[in-house]
């Protein structure tokens, strides 16, 4: 289990570099809130798990701005700390989720991810 959750975070941490736009620039606040729904949707979501996830992903990209400003291009430095701040936001999310909600939350980040930047379908 351990390994799955690792491996997850690791893949959650290469689609969030990848997944960002020029300029460094990450998701639009529409694009936020459209996921926010659609994992309110998907996962059967109250609305005080939803502003835990925000205030979660808030605290987690802020955490992560700070260690790439700190850390410059020291890859291995900056690999360390962001599986490091994904350990630590994977246990929190799973602490807003119930069980099935997190297995639901990881196929679709996973799914996500397989998909990659530019390839969202729908759209």
């Amino acid at each position: 289990m351990k390994k799955i959750f690792a491996v997850s975070c690791m893949l959650m941490l290469a689609f969030m570099v990848s997944a960002q736009r020029p300029g460094g620039r990450g998701m639009s606040a529409e694009e936020r809130a459209k996921r926010y729904e659609e994992l309110k949707k998907e996962l059967s979501l109250n609305d005080q798990q939803v502003d835990s996830l925000k205030a979660i992903d808030q605290e987690f990209f802020t955490k992560m701005r700070d260690v790439r400003e700190k850390n410059g291009n020291d890859r291995e430095k900056n690999r360390e700390e962001m599986r490091s701040l994904m350990d630590k936001r994977g246990e929190r999310v799973k602490t807003v989720l119930t069980d099935e909600q997190y297995t639901k939350y990881q196929k679709i980040e996973s799914e996500r991810r397989q998909r990659g930047p530019g390839r969202q379908g729908g759209r």
